[in-house]
């Protein structure tokens, strides 16, 4: 966490009271998502009681920068995503001084060596607080919904062979959103969305957009299911085809701690209650390492300011820890992070002070 300082303590007081501003009126304040969807107040909400937490593995890693000329500007709000057919990290819009940018960067950890791409043709707007993934049976990077100033984006876009293509489809799309939770099912080739926030509120429904072929269809769920929210993240965890969901924020309630799981086959949310897991947050980074079967969630924006912290979540066992790690990321929001190899990479952000353009690596240890 962040050193005490008198001046930090200040600055936290004055963060603290613009996020319980923006949590209500309509405005998109400093956290992106104020405001209300004009409906029924949200319930306050009040901790589940805690459940006997299993022990996973301890995770043990060494944080360090990456050392690299050149590369994008400080930025946050961007998306990261690692592409196995070329063994390059992608890059993708952000803000940068509060204007959405359409940037798009590789980064290629064998040479630590960045590179700006500039693919010819249409290309999709400017945009923050978009998803991003990596869809490996096409070799392509799949990026949905997001802001741009007043606008919200419910489109879906294709990077591959050097360039941008507008994916579509007939039937009903989500209502457009940004700050929503996103994760692959790559044996189904569908991109899963859930939650979000626009001008007109918050959301808590579930999408599934196809790739192949193309199209949107909503999830038929049942029951219970997270509030509405945003500023979240989601998983996939493969194996047991469930969609993992984490934190973000709502109406009233700047920073959430639940944790969800959704059963896709079943359509039923279910929330978690383990008496390990990492504090209430919002604006974090996430990534899923597939070879070690475990979710992190690194960083974020707390009742107490932007966060250091490194946590993983053991979909085998169930359980959470937080990384015993070496080495020290400078505390951040609205950062994005994936996995390249054995190491996670985690760039920009926010620290609080400035937007910020560092990259770091997450090497776990054996």
């Amino acid at each position: 966490m962040i050193p005490q300082h008198d001046t930090r303590i200040s600055r936290r007081a004055m963060l603290r009271a613009m996020l319980a501003a923006s949590a209500g009126a309509g405005a998109v304040a400093l956290v992106g998502c104020g405001g209300s969807d004009g409906g029924e107040p949200t319930p306050a909400l009040t901790p589940a009681p805690a459940r006997p937490s299993p022990t996973p593995a301890p995770v043990r890693a060494t944080w360090a920068p990456v050392a690299a000329s050149g590369g994008p500007g400080p930025r946050g709000d961007h998306s990261v995503t690692y592409h196995a057919s070329d063994g390059l990290l992608y890059v993708f819009g952000g803000r940068r001084g509060g204007v959405a940018t359409d940037e798009l960067w590789t980064f290629d950890p064998r040479s630590a060596s960045w590179a700006k791409l500039e693919p010819a043709g249409e290309r999709p707007q400017a945009r923050f607080g978009h998803n991003a993934v990596y869809d490996a049976a096409g070799q392509r990077l799949v990026v949905a919904l997001g802001q741009n100033g007043s606008e919200f984006y419910n489109d879906v876009w294709a990077y591959g062979a050097g360039s941008w293509t507008r994916l579509g489809g007939g039937g009903d799309a989500p209502a457009v959103r940004y700050g929503a939770g996103a994760a692959l099912d790559p044996a189904s080739r569908r991109l899963l969305i859930s939650h979000g926030f626009t001008d007109r509120g918050r959301f808590d429904d579930t999408w599934g957009f196809g790739l192949g072929p193309a199209g949107w269809s909503q999830l038929d769920v049942s029951g219970g299911r997270p509030v509405k929210r945003c500023l979240t993240r989601c998983a996939w965890a493969g194996d047991t085809r469930q969609l993992l969901l984490f934190g973000g924020q709502t109406d009233g309630t700047p920073f959430l701690g639940d944790f969800w799981v959704l059963d896709a086959d079943a359509g039923r949310w279910s929330e978690q209650r383990p008496e390990v897991l990492p504090g209430p947050r919002n604006l974090y980074a996430a990534a899923l390492d597939p070879a070690g079967a475990r979710w992190y969630v690194v960083s974020g924006n707390t009742p107490d300011g932007p966060t250091d912290e490194t946590w993983a979540y053991d979909i085998a066992s169930g359980g959470w820890a937080r990384v015993e790690a070496q080495g020290s990321l400078p505390a951040r929001y609205s950062a994005d992070a994936a996995f390249a190899s054995e190491a996670l990479y985690l760039f920009g952000g926010h620290d609080g002070q400035g937007e910020l353009n560092d990259l770091w690596a997450l090497r776990l240890s054996a």
